[in-house]
């Protein structure tokens, strides 16, 4: 039995994807014409398939991470491993292209920069070529990772074949400044991956879309969909079944019980709590260590350490 490789395609122009879920783990067997991975692009999805019966061997990828035509997602092979020498992932050959598959930047040096350079070195998944924030000066460095220069050197980068980046601006009580390197970083064309670090756990059945951070000891359940470019801080939980929009915080400690919703660039303080089924409007901030019973409106505020909805006063007693 030989040794297959199984690559991503290019599909009628489309070359760049990211990976919508992946139904496989790295040694177990699978059966010729099984479906490993699922990936989406803006023409639509595609579905890789395992050519012969073995084992897989050589999975790297997470659900969310960015993927471009000619890369080996993984190997099928006769056995549940094999020498790494017979496997050459992402080598030369397999990337004709010149896009460097393995290497991101960070936009953005601040506090969250920090915490984002501690995940993907934990990770070991990408290397960190270095970081882009107009606010710092070129050469100087950030925990041993270079500053590269500012959003005027993103098309030099692009030009070299680097093609992932990593939003690193929190946006904690301002969404927009994070949302704006978002758009940055999609007008120069450049993919954001998934993070997920070692510690925390994402159940199979979860769904992580690109640009999503999970951070240590956090816990994403059954059935959950986490939306492009949220935030899952430190030790946050969200549980079966909860739907994330795009662009939500998470904050440390807080915790989100089963079939909630939070709505597009929401911002959840830490410790704070939301209620089975509640709904938590778009733009809406939970204010650190609140308990939320009840559906939030969009852009409303529930200060820190309160009770949403407030309890009523009892009449005064004669």
């Amino acid at each position: 039995m030989q040794i297959s490789a199984v690559e991503i395609p290019s599909l009628a122009g489309q070359t760049e994807f990211a990976i919508s879920a992946i139904l496989v783990e790295d040694g177990q067997a699978v059966q010729q014409g099984q479906i490993l991975a699922h990936l989406d692009s803006s023409g639509g999805g595609h579905q890789l398939i395992s050519p012969q019966a073995g084992y897989v061997v050589g999975l790297r990828a997470a659900p969310g991470a960015a993927v471009h035509a000619g890369q080996i997602l993984c190997y099928i092979c006769p056995r549940p491993s094999i020498p790494a020498s017979q496997t050459g992932i992402l080598a030369e050959a397999n990337n004709p292209t010149g896009i460097d598959a393995s290497t991101v930047i960070l936009f953005g040096g601040g506090g969250h920069g920090k915490i984002t350079i501690d995940l993907i070195r934990a990770m070991g998944t990408y290397r960190i070529l270095g970081i882009i924030d107009d606010g710092l000066p070129a050469g100087s460095s950030v925990m041993g990772v270079p500053v590269l220069g500012g959003a005027k050197d993103l098309p030099e980068l692009y030009r070299r074949g680097v093609r992932l980046a990593v939003n690193t601006v929190g946006g904690i009580g301002n969404v927009a400044a994070r949302l704006k390197i978002f758009e940055i970083l999609e007008e120069s064309g450049f993919i954001c991956p998934a993070l997920i670090h070692p510690s925390a756990v994402v159940e199979r059945s979860a769904w992580v879309d690109a640009g999503v951070q999970i951070f240590a000891h956090a816990y994403v359940g059954s059935e959950a969909r986490i939306g492009f470019g949220s935030v899952i801080n430190t030790a946050g939980i969200v549980h079966h079944d909860c739907v994330l929009g795009k662009v939500v915080n998470i904050s440390p400690g807080a915790t989100l019980a089963g079939s909630v919703i939070v709505e597009d660039h929401a911002q959840i303080g830490m410790l704070a709590t939301v209620n089975v089924k509640v709904t938590v409007g778009a733009g809406a901030l939970l204010g650190n260590g609140c308990t939320v019973k009840a559906d939030v409106p969009p852009g409303m505020r529930v200060r820190a350490g309160a009770i949403w909805p407030e309890p009523r006063q009892k009449p005064p007693q004669d």
